[in-house]
């Protein structure tokens, strides 16, 4: 059955991380939809509403579930911007959908970016232009996780989520 997995958060929160070890557990059947990667990379797209990332990202998901896949989206995806879009494929995907949000401190997003391999992509001060305080999509399934959580236990989190359910 087609499920979905939202992760969302700030830059640097750590979301392609966990999406990336999501995948490596799952395997085959999975498809990982990156925010930055269709936004940034195959479209050169700025956030603003209406971008055509949204569409690109709805459609891909659209075959995702068509396909029986799980299917994470991953990105900071503006509740604002994408909202729309993410209540679409949450009415798609039910009741087979699991929201997450990296709710931690600017300090800690920092910290982690500064670990990453695209460290030198963007600075700590395009990071605090880009930081949306509590950008919630006030959905009962919206699971905040905090900065004490660390990556195996998200993990956990998620699977024992989507497997027993």
């Amino acid at each position: 059955m087609a499920t979905l997995v939202i992760i969302r958060g700030n830059s640097g929160s750590g979301k392609t991380s966990l999406a990336e070890a999501l995948q490596h557990h799952y395997g085959r059947k999975t498809l990982v939809i990156s925010q930055d990667n269709v936004r940034r990379t195959m479209l050169k797209e700025t956030v603003e509403p209406g971008n055509l990332s949204i569409g690109l990202t709805e459609a891909i998901a659209r075959f995702g579930h068509a396909e029986d896949l799980l299917v994470i989206v991953e990105g900071f995806y503006e509740a604002d911007i994408y909202g729309e879009m993410l209540v679409q494929l949450h009415q798609l995907f039910a009741p087979r959908v699991y929201a997450y949000y990296y709710d931690i401190p600017f300090e800690e997003t920092v910290k982690r970016h500064a670990t990453r391999s695209k460290r030198a992509d963007f600075t700590p001060e395009d990071m605090k232009r880009w930081w949306k305080e509590k950008d919630y999509l006030g959905w009962a399934e919206e699971v905040l996780l905090s900065a004490e959580l660390s990556l195996e236990a998200t993990v956990q989190l998620i699977c024992q989520a989507i497997e027993h359910s």
